[in-house]
């Protein structure tokens, strides 16, 4: 089961709601013809649990979410509180699908030991386009997240991966390969400059990590004689956050408001593995107060993952988010973000 899932919770401060973020890699997905696997069984903190069964077939993948409780009293207003939407990706970044769940069925499971419950299910088949684009790509991992909002008084404790990595070994190799690789000098030092302040970073380390800076010094710029890069858009933190982590493959635990500037950072000098860790840190952080902040990162630099989850935030508190100001900047600002959000709601 390790080797499938993982399950994230965060209580968000000053906020009644708890989000579970349930995700899920299937390596060679659209060549399995027959996997089935339930998760372990989550307990909640309003003492509602769930566990997610993921049923891979030959012409079809249904994911069902079955949401138990401890008592029948009060059942049906308790279920109404469970929200669910998931997004479907090929690879880390390729969107599938993103679709809330069907509305539960009320159930008395003997699987749960005769629980009362309630079942979400998501499925889509042979005859779905999505279905389709999955075939076409039989090597390639199929992704699932799973955005699972509760409400109901929960503690503000806020709870986020903390020093996340690509792994000290698989970092090692990395910079490994980007010294045998190099043809430059491995003494050779470049210089990222922002405004009166400088950071010092290896040439050839710098290079093998992002092709856009590979591509400064391959073009007789000016960067190439004075082994300099002038920044204008980034901050010093934000410099040092990115060098920092390709020598060491880590990030420590970061505000959202400074993942968000990194995650701009990564993508403009395309180092894919720091962007895709500052999305992992970003998803289970996202909230109503955040959430359009993170709506722009996700629209500007055409973020999938991190879209598809923002939209499900947007369309979950549609009717409290287009009371607020940042609604009406939006309009006026990104009317086109806007007009897909109102066709995701699906009113």
């Amino acid at each position: 089961m390790d080797k499938y899932c993982m399950h994230k919770e965060v209580c968000l401060k000053n906020s009644e709601d708890k989000y579970y973020l349930f995700t899920c890699s299937i390596p060679n997905a659209s060549s399995i013809s027959w996997l089935n696997f339930i998760t372990d069984k989550f307990i909640m903190q309003n003492k509602k649990s769930y566990r997610v069964t993921v049923r891979v077939l030959k012409d079809n993948i249904t994911l069902i979410l079955t949401s138990e409780h401890t008592s029948t009293y009060k059942f049906s207003e308790q279920a109404i509180n469970v929200k669910c939407s998931t997004s479907m990706f090929i690879g880390s970044e390729t969107l599938l699908l993103s679709k809330k769940f069907d509305p539960p069925n009320y159930i008395n499971d003997y699987t749960v030991n005769y629980v009362p419950s309630y079942k979400y299910v998501l499925k889509f088949s042979s005859e779905d386009e999505s279905f389709q684009k999955l075939k076409e790509h039989p090597n390639d991992p199929l992704i699932i997240i799973c955005r699972i909002k509760c409400t109901k008084n929960f503690s503000d404790s806020v709870k986020t991966p903390g020093n996340t990595s690509t792994g000290g070994y698989k970092n090692l190799k990395k910079l490994a390969a980007a010294f045998r690789n190099s043809s430059e000098s491995l003494h050779q030092k470049v210089l990222l400059i922002v405004g009166q302040e400088s950071e010092t970073v290896n040439k050839a380390i710098l290079c093998s990590r992002s092709p856009v800076f590979a591509n400064m010094f391959q073009n007789n710029m000016r960067e190439v004689s004075e082994n300099t890069v002038i920044i204008t858009d980034i901050k010093m933190p934000e410099i040092r956050a990115l060098v920092s982590f390709l020598y060491t493959g880590k990030l420590p635990n970061y505000d959202f408001r400074f993942l968000c500037k990194l995650c701009y950072a990564a993508d403009k000098y395309d180092i894919a593995d720091l962007r895709q860790i500052c999305v992992d840190l970003l998803l289970p952080q996202i909230s109503t107060t955040n959430v359009f902040r993170a709506l722009k990162l996700a629209f500007s630099h055409n973020i999938e993952r991190l879209k598809s989850t923002v939209m499900a935030c947007v369309a979950e508190n549609i009717e409290t988010l287009v009371m607020t100001n940042d609604w009406k900047n939006l309009l006026d600002d990104k009317p086109e973000i806007a007009v897909e959000i109102i066709n995701f709601c699906e009113f």
